[in-house]
């Protein structure tokens, strides 16, 4: 385990073209089309292995409203560039706190330039605002952009290594993050 509080680097900030907005039973054709176009890399660096074939039960799961889960998209007018999600479930008997797990898709068209940092980001200020302390991320070792997308957020986290997976745990109420970028 170790802990880290590396500082948000500078130009991982998304256009200012791209807005982002809550998702809803609307966006679920979207979403789905979004995780249909992933190459078979993405699809394995979100899914952890093939991409499911019921991608229209994915995406309505990623979209519903229900207390405790919550999911946003980023947008270029009409186009769905990137989505982030949250999920409470119960708590682990190896940690204090509830399990928030967060998940984060980004088209491969547009990675890199800000829009997985700008969900982030919201997401975050979203989770802050509903009383959530703590956000846990399940990883691949090898997604060096996700991993990079969380500590490019200035937050406190835990990193835990088992095998090829990585568990970060971070820490909504400590770090620099400025919640007035998000509303």
């Amino acid at each position: 385990m170790s802990t880290d509080t590396n500082a948000p680097s500078p130009g991982h900030r998304p256009p200012a073209d791209v807005v982002f907005r809550d998702l809803d039973e609307s966006d679920i054709p979207a979403v789905e089309d979004l995780y249909r176009s992933m190459n078979e890399h993405d699809a394995y660096m979100r899914f952890f292995g093939a991409r499911p074939k019921h991608l229209h039960t994915v995406a309505a799961y990623t979209c519903r409203r229900l207390e405790g889960s919550y999911a946003l998209g980023a947008f270029r007018g009409e186009r769905l560039l990137g989505i982030a999600n949250y999920i409470r479930g119960p708590r682990p008997q190896t940690r204090p706190h509830p399990d928030v797990e967060i998940a984060i898709t980004v088209d491969h068209s547009v990675q890199a330039r800000g829009i997985g940092t700008g969900l982030l980001e919201h997401l975050v200020a979203h989770a802050r605002s509903a009383g959530i302390r703590w956000l846990t991320a399940e990883i691949l070792a090898e997604n060096s952009l996700m991993i990079g997308v969380l500590r490019d957020i200035g937050l406190t986290h835990e990193l835990h290594l088992d095998g090829t997976t990585m568990t970060l745990e971070i820490d909504l109420h400590a770090g620099d993050l400025d919640d007035s970028a998000c509303v």
